[in-house]
Parts: structure tokens; sequence; C-alpha cells
């Protein structure tokens, strides 16, 4: 095993000190239930893990968006970036279609400044952002997501710099089987299968997908497989555990440099956690590991007589975290807790010389030669009050960083939260976050790019000041933020000059708005209601560094404006459709690749709209639909001179059955 034995055993041991601890100390026993989340929770009060502490939906103090099953199967989307690139304020850049590749930011941050979770587990990925998205869940799986906005270091560690995703697939649902089969153009195919069954006083929930297409251009074809199961054991005192593995394989046109666009890309994930829950709530030790592999060719065919080898990456994170609260007083709470990760990478590209080469597995004479770890730990304190009205939660994570001058790192935040009446609540939050650099940030070095071993973490401290209308029927939110960003990290180059270099922009400052209105028709007007729900998102986004002196690859090229309009509607008895439009205006630009040859001029990001549909017929356990993406087959990029689909159709059909009862889900 390449992480050094003592961490794993130090985690063993400490995982084993705690379970011990459940049934021995008697300080236990104080952490009693908090009444307010002990309550029968209807549908609009589920519990969300934007605190440190349990928090109803209904009285969070943060900005935090929350998709739901049902508003998952109402759109227009097949995977996990279709979908998120609907969320709001989230700016997804994809290279590849059908999440292939895609990156992922919030609020204009960067891809590697966004944590992304599986049921409350990091799985983010230390050689770089890129492969953040390289969730190993189909979208049937997901019953909830949760976005935070704005940092959450105090909550969740370092490099939760701009905001949290947590993907969440455990929660309780009824015992059925399911399966969707996909078809469309481009030899586009998708199937699935998955089963969810209890047995005594276990859970489990299998689901297996491969998807595949030939490309709509040249080498922009893909294939995909996820394996999933996750399950749970005992009634008061539960084990959850989770397995999953990834593999992608998929044409790489111009996802790295216009100038060589044959390029191809292989990656795999391995995942695994589980978490021991007691029958006092807010205690729940776990541990997980991740280990991701990645091949990239920057010639899939024929290369030149300079091009020696390709690039061979394979990492390796291994973290135990727990939390535990108690009440302090009729109306606190005081929440503790610990995380630990460890990192490391072996590449041919990025670290430091090994001391003895390391094979590349099944492949032949391939090693690999560099490599790099490093340890991060934090300790975490939240104390939480709720009067009447007014309600606050502060707290600090003091942070062990290796790879950090200094080493100790503290996190300090405050959230405030008033309820005007029944259905108003304001809110206010100041915190401070903090980003390691990737090792492809520190480390990467080409003709075309160059990386720097000494970059700074990125600081920032964010503000932010909200408005939350929540009534049956009908949710609404507004909030102004502004985040003063010091050593930012992007890959930038002065004009007219190579090779992009990693470096610390001094200083970004980043502005915005955002407003969200969601109205359940249906639950307003009457089941029969035409129009059954609708959503609209706008934002704006501001930086105030600009780019007269040097070209952005990341940081600079923020989503200035950003609008999505959902809406979801009956056409007749069991035939129903849902729509999305989305408007984007995004900053900064890039220099076109014509005929092999980089132009002298930017060209400026075109704004542009796009729309999908999806049609739906149900009967009984079936469900057929139609979709439609980009129906007006709009020409534009996320990043320049990667080329996105234009209109693409795909047909498909779903079955679910429930298993107990014998009775039927509609699809």
């Amino acid at each position: 095993m390449l992480i050094n034995k003592y961490f794993y055993s130090f985690h063993f041991l400490l995982f084993v000190v705690i379970l011990a601890a459940v049934n021995s100390n008697k300080l236990l026993a104080q952490a009693v239930t908090d009444t307010s989340i002990s309550k029968h929770i209807t549908l609009d009060q589920f519990v969300v893990t934007a605190d440190r502490t349990p928090v109803l939906f209904e009285q969070l103090k943060r900005s935090i968006q929350v998709i739901r099953k049902k508003e998952i199967e109402q759109m227009p989307v097949r995977n996990i970036s279709e979908l998120l690139s609907y969320a709001m304020n989230t700016d997804i850049r994809s290279r590849g279609s059908f999440g292939m590749q895609a990156d992922i930011s919030i609020r204009g941050g960067s891809f590697d400044q966004t944590l992304v979770l599986l049921n409350g587990m990091n799985i983010s990925d230390p050689q770089t952002g890129h492969h953040n998205m390289d969730i190993p869940v189909d979208l049937a799986s997901i019953n909830r997501i949760e976005i935070l906005k704005g940092p959450g270091a105090r909550v969740f560690g370092a490099n939760a710099f701009n905001g949290v995703i947590n993907i969440i697939t455990n929660e309780k649902v009824a015992d059925q089987v399911s399966v969707s089969a996909m078809g469309g153009q481009y030899s586009l195919y998708s199937l699935s299968a998955s089963i969810l069954k209890s047995l005594g006083n276990t859970t489990h929930n299998l689901q297996i997908s491969k998807t595949g297409s030939d490309g709509y251009t040249a080498n922009t074809d893909f294939k995909a497989m996820n394996l999933f199961y996750s399950g749970t054991a005992g009634k008061t005192q539960k084990l959850e555990y989770q397995a999953a593995c990834m593999k992608k394989a998929f044409g790489a046109n111009s996802f790295y440099t216009p100038k060589y666009p044959d390029q191809f890309e292989t990656t795999r994930t391995l995942f695994a956690s589980i978490r021991y829950r007691s029958n006092f709530k807010g205690f729940a030790p776990a541990i997980y590991f991740r280990r991701h592999y990645d091949e990239f060719r920057l010639f899939r065919n024929e290369a030149p007589s300079w091009y020696t080898t390709h690039n061979y990456h394979y990492t390796e994170v291994i973290g135990s975290n727990a939390n535990i609260w108690t009440a302090t007083g009729n109306k606190s709470k005081l929440s503790v807790g610990y995380d630990i990760r460890h990192e490391m990478i072996r590449s041919n590209k990025l670290g430091d010389s090994l001391t003895s080469r390391i094979p590349v597995k099944g492949v032949d004479s391939a090693f690999y030669t560099m490599g790099k770890a490093r340890t991060s730990a934090g300790l975490f304190v939240e104390e939480s009050i709720a009067l009447d009205k007014f309600s606050a939660s502060a707290g600090l994570l003091a942070s062990y960083l290796s790879a950090l001058p200094g080493k100790i790192a503290l996190y300090p935040g405050v959230d405030l939260a008033y309820q005007i009446n029944k259905n108003i609540r304001l809110y206010s939050t100041a915190n401070r976050t903090l980003r390691l650099p990737t090792f492809t940030d520190l480390y990467y070095n080409d003709f075309t790019n160059k990386g720097d071993p000494n970059l700074k973490p990125e600081e920032a401290i964010t503000i932010e000041a909200g408005l939350k209308f929540n009534k049956p029927g009908i949710i609404a939110n507004a909030a102004v933020f502004k985040r003063y960003g010091k050593n930012m990290i992007d890959w930038v180059k002065l004009q007219n000059q190579n090779p992009w270099q990693a470096m610390n922009i001094t200083q970004v400052n980043v502005a915005g708005i955002e407003t969200s209105i969601t109205m359940n028709v249906e639950e307003l007007a009457g089941r029969h209601s035409f129009l059954k729900s609708i959503t609209f998102n706008y934002a704006f986004l501001k930086a105030d560094k600009s780019s007269d002196d040097y070209m952005s690859k990341y940081v600079l090229d923020i989503l200035k404006h950003k609008a999505d309009l959902l809406i979801y509607h009956q056409v007749w008895h069991n035939f129903s459709a849902s729509w999305a439009f989305s408007y984007q205006d995004r900053e900064g630009g890039y220099k076109k690749y014509v005929d092999g040859k980089e132009e002298t001029n930017e060209t400026p990001y075109a704004p542009f709209v796009q729309i999908d549909l999806q049609l739906n017929y149900k009967y009984n356990n079936w469900m057929i639909f139609t979709e439609a993406t980009n129906l007006l087959n709009t020409e534009y990029v996320d990043y320049g001179n990667v080329p996105q689909p234009g209109s693409w159709v795909r047909m498909g059909v779903k079955f679910n059955t429930l298993l107990k009862s014998g009775k039927s889900r509609k699809a």
C-alpha cells in the first residue's frame, strides 16, 4: 500500500476508540435529543447539513439550495452535470457531453474551490478539480442534493472554499426495483437498473448503469460505467456503508490545448466509506477511502516523434471525521468534532522524484516516477442559540495543514438570523476560508503549461446578507454577497506569450446578487391545475480584477449574468412536459484556433440561450420519455475552442415497481 501504514493504523485505532466510547463515556448520555428536530417533520421541514448541528431547512442561516427527487425527475436532464447546470448561481463548464468531464463552480469561484460530498463524505480529487465530478452514482439513485453557497470551511474543513455540494442517496424509501433504457442520436445508449430492499434490520441499495455514444463531432465519443452500493445495519445504533466504482473513457477534443485536438482520457474511481451512528443524536464517526486513476493521451492515434509517453496519475485519499453535539441550555447547543485527511499522488508528471520507479498496472514500459503526500487535520467547535425570533451560530475550525507555511490555520465564522414573521426570515453571515493548491497547480509542466511548487494557499473572507420566504407552495430567496479573495490561484499568460502559468493573483474580489422563486402551482391551485410547478433563478456577478494585462484561464471567466426558468406542466391526462430555459453571459474570452493557428486577438465569450425539453407519458409502473437538448441548436463554448453539442434528441423507457406490498409506484 502506497500510503504510509502508520497513517492507516492511526485511523483504525481512532475509530475503535470512538466506538468503545459509546458504551463507556457517560458524557455522551448528555447528548440529548433536540426537540425541534425530533418532532414530526413535514415534507418541507427536512433536516439539512449546512451547520455542525442538525437544522431544519426553514431555520437555515445560510444560503442553501435543496433539489429533491421529485424535482430531479421532472427536469429534462439525465446526469448530475446537466442537473446542476440549472441550480442557482452554479456554473457548469463542460468539455465532454453527458458529464464525461465537467467543472463546477459556485458564485464565481473556480472549479477547484467547490467541495463535493457523497452522503457527507468528501470525494473531491487532490490531483485537480477537473475530476471532482467523477461521481460514481447514477442520477436515478439520488434522493436529494444540497448546495451550500459560500464558504463552508468551519463545517467541512479546508477546500470548502466557495461552496459545497452534498449528494444524498441513503434516505429511507420504499423497497423497489427500477430499470431504464435510453437511446438517441450519435449512437447514444444508456442502461441502468437498481434495487432497494430491506432485510430485517438492514437495508440495501444496489445500482448499475452503463452509457456510451459515438460523439456529436470528431473525437467526442465516450463510454462510462457506474456500480454503486449503499446499506445500513442496526436499529437504534446504525452502521451506514457505501462502496462504488466508476470507469470512463472519452475522446477529449481540444480539452487542454486546441493545438492538438486528438486527445483522449481514461479515468477510474474507487470509493468506500463507513459511518457509525449512535443512539445519541449527533455522534457519528466515519472513515472513507478514495482511489482515482487518470490516463491522459495528448495524441490518441498518431503521435509525433517527440511525444514519448502518456500522462499517468494515481491518487489515494483516506480520511476520518466525527461530530457530536449536546444541549448546553434550553435554547443552545454545542458541537465539537474532528476531520483528518491524507492525500497522496503517484505520477509521471506531478510531484517530487521518487527514489524508485513504480510500474503502472496494465501498461507496459510505463512507470510512476514522481509523487507527493500531504495531511490535513482539523478540530471544530460551534455554539448555536435559538430564541423566539433570533438565532445565531458561531464557530471555529483550527486546522493543521502539512503543506501550509506556519502549519496551523484558523477559520472563524458567524451566522445570524431574525424571523420577521411566520414566512419571512432575514440572515447575515461572515466566514473565512482557505484552499490548498492542487497537485496540478503545483507541479504540472509541459510546453504549454507551467506549475509553481511555491504557490500560496488561496484565502478569502465572505460576507453575505439575505432574505428567505417560505410558505406552503412558495419558496423564495434573495441574497447579496462579497468575497474578498487573496492569493487567488489561476492559470494565466501574458498577451501573445506562452506558456500558461499557475500564479497567485494578488487580489480578486467578487460581488454578486442572486434571487430565486419556486412555486408549486399544484399545491397552490389544486392537483388538477395545468401548470404544476415553475422556478426562476437569476444571478449577477462582478469581479473587480480585470484581465487587461493577462489572459485568465479560469478565475476571471465568471458568469456575469445567469438566468434559468424551469416549467413543469400537464399536456393531456398522463402526458406532461418539462421545459428548461437558460441564459448565460460570461466574462473574459479566448483565442480561437483556425486551421491549427492561434488568432492574435482575443474573442469574447458570446452570451447564449439554451432550451431543453422533456415529454413524459406515465402509465402505472411505466414511463416513456422523449428529450431534446439545445432545441435552438445554439453554437456556444464553455471553454475556448472546445465544441459543445447542438440539438440532441433521445428517447427512453423506465419501469419502477414496489416490492413489499405489491403496489406499484408510478415512474
